[in-house]
């Protein structure tokens, strides 16, 4: 099932993409993650991060922030080889009807950080707008920006492209005036702060749980990259993701220091950031808000076995309603976080795992084939499943030090690797019926 030239609205995502069509190369993905990355989320998990200090939390940020990269490598790698959406190649090692798991789990994920971000620019444009004597009831301020937002993801991936383009340089631009502002008016605050008790690993946790999903999200924007050197539409995804997240959990760290608040909404207030501030918010959310309700479409595609665009407009207006529903706050974040590690973390080292270690590749035509190879037992892979289940036990039950948001990955690979040979050979020797895959 290769799908070829892109109509103007992107209809189908579970599809393999054709190789004609595999043609973004470094700059086009750069472009495409630098939007991505400058976002409200990344300034927020900084901001979560001075509770261990100034210094540890910006040193746990960017060591975490370049282990990221390592998964976007390889998943954009992975998806330009093969043109393959995330939740699509998830059929190889979990079974084609076992592909429910890792796909609900991005749903989840996706759905969630819209609710957040919308949350959180539609609270700060209410507190902003009231300075200036206007008041704007949320419900309303978190409606119009989430329908706003996710009318781009709607249109698919070269609108989402051209929006990049667009507010990239526009944003790179007032991440300096932002800077330039806290510095300005604040450098003598940003040495008091020396923490709340917040150890050094449990920081060191923050960014990779809020990006449980970005081996999925890399794969999804890099099913159009180069596939005669995947590697370089892998640098420019890794890269941009690199650069503009330690720029943004910099800016965040700075500002909750300065603020002495870890709220994005009171620290835009607090230091006065007003229209500058407020237009960065609402760039910065609706280039990453895309990102979620395009890769959710997808996976609520792969479960529903309707069209993308259709699943698009759900995934928006459920997001939607969660940001007005109040999803954004300390409490909520850290138990949505919380709930990624556990469902989202173990696919990607099972997926990793599968890729190179044990097929050495994927066979794209069986990814849709009843009683084909990835059919295992009646459509799942046992194997799989008991190492995804692992896998999220661990990242339960782990201390802190152990960063389960990574090392549950590491485990969820280690067992999946394990158990694959004697298990195989069992599931080489069952009989299953023929069934329809979707």
């Amino acid at each position: 099932m290769v799908r070829g030239s892109m109509p103007l609205i992107e209809t189908e995502g579970v599809e393999v993409i054709d190789e004609e069509q595999r043609n973004r190369g470094f700059w086009k993905i750069f472009a495409i993650w630098a939007g991505f990355a400058i976002v409200i989320t990344n300034f927020l998990l900084g901001s979560l991060t001075i509770g261990a200090g100034l210094i540890e939390g910006f040193t746990a940020a960017v060591i975490s922030i370049v282990l990221v990269g390592v998964i976007v490598y390889f998943g954009t790698k992975i998806a330009a080889e093969q043109g393959t959406a995330g939740t699509t190649a998830m059929r190889a090692p979990f079974g084609i009807r076992g592909r429910v798991i890792p796909a609900l789990a991005t749903v989840l994920a996706t759905v969630g950080w819209f609710g957040v971000q919308t949350g959180i620019v539609a609270s700060s444009s209410k507190a902003i707008l009231s300075n200036f004597g206007i008041t704007v009831p949320f419900w309303l301020l978190a409606g119009a920006l989430g329908i706003v937002m996710a009318t781009v993801a709607v249109f698919g991936y070269e609108w989402i492209e051209w929006l990049n383009r667009l507010a990239v340089p526009i944003m790179t631009i007032l991440l300096g005036l932002v800077v330039y502002q806290i510095f300005t008016n604040y450098s003598t605050s940003l040495g008091s702060s020396g923490g709340t008790g917040m150890s050094f690993w449990a920081a060191l946790n923050v960014f990779p749980a809020a990006t449980a999903a970005y081996l999925i999200v890399a794969m999804d924007y890099g099913r159009y990259g180069q596939s005669q050197d995947s590697s370089r539409p892998g640098w420019g995804a890794t890269l941009a993701w690199i650069v503009f997240a330690i720029v943004l959990a910099a800016i965040g760290i700075l500002a909750a220091a300065a603020a002495g608040t870890w709220n994005p909404v009171e620290i835009t207030v607090e230091l006065g950031l007003g229209s500058v501030g407020l237009l960065l918010l609402i760039m910065g959310s609706w280039t990453t808000n895309v990102t979620n309700v395009y890769v959710g479409g997808i996976a609520l595609s792969q479960l529903t076995g309707l069209q993308r665009l259709y699943m698009t407009v759900l995934t928006g207006l459920v997001g939607t309603g969660l940001a007005v529903a109040g999803i954004f706050s300390y409490g909520g974040i850290q138990s949505f976080l919380s709930a990624l590690t556990v469902t989202l973390v173990p696919t990607t080292g099972i997926l990793l795992v599968h890729y190179y270690l044990i097929e050495g590749g994927m066979d794209i035509n069986a990814l849709f084939e009843v009683d084909g190879k990835y059919w295992y037992v009646r459509g799942w892979n046992p194997v799989a499943v008991m190492a995804w289940a692992i896998g999220a036990g661990f990242a339960v039950l782990a201390p802190d030090w152990t960063v389960p948001a990574l090392s549950s990955a590491l485990v969820a690979g280690v067992i999946y690797y394990a158990l694959d040979s004697p298990v195989g050979t069992w599931i080489e020797r069952y009989q299953t019926q023929p069934r329809s895959s979707d």
